[in-house]
């Protein structure tokens, strides 16, 4: 009943955040994994209920009105035939994750993946893509020999004069 009360004040919290860092605390604080370097936008709902399904790995980017769902639960008429699903959601490093859309239950976003704004994401993204769309699907292949910043370190990146 604490973890939960917690939960739910780290939530309320969350929504008034003024910077990306306090916002990181008080997900952390509420259940979710969050990686080093993420950007969380304002008014990203993370499920609530569940926190501890979620996991956002090292420089994910999730803009603002994204909603994370590890959970889903229909009405009572309902409840018997389909159940309540719940599963983890994984966000993999350096992907991004643009305004207002939704991912659900169960759902991996690949490594260096972008979920374009607006789209309902239902099944894995694999990495190194774009999907939108409702529900998502795959829209572009990314080249993996273009990606910046993919642990390279500062002895290995050329020097500017």
């Amino acid at each position: 009943m604490l973890r939960a009360a917690i939960g739910k004040a780290c939530e309320v919290a969350v929504k008034l955040a003024p910077s990306n860092g306090l916002r990181v605390r008080l997900q952390r604080a509420k259940g979710v994994t969050v990686g080093r370097g993420v950007y969380l936008g304002y008014d990203v709902h993370i499920d609530a209920a569940m926190p501890w399904l979620v996991e956002i790995e090292d420089h994910a980017r999730i803009s603002h009105g994204v909603i994370i769902l590890a959970h889903s639960r229909p009405g009572d008429a309902w409840m018997e035939h389909l159940g309540e699903q719940r599963a983890k959601v994984t966000i993999r490093r350096h992907a991004a994750i643009y305004a207002g859309s939704i991912l659900m239950p169960g759902v991996t976003v690949g490594e260096c993946a972008i979920v374009r704004a607006g789209s309902v994401v239902e099944s894995d993204v694999p990495p190194f893509t774009v999907v939108g769309g409702v529900p998502a699907r795959v829209l572009e292949e990314l080249p993996r020999d273009k990606a910046r910043g993919m642990g390279v370190t500062t002895a290995d990146r050329p020097v500017r004069a």
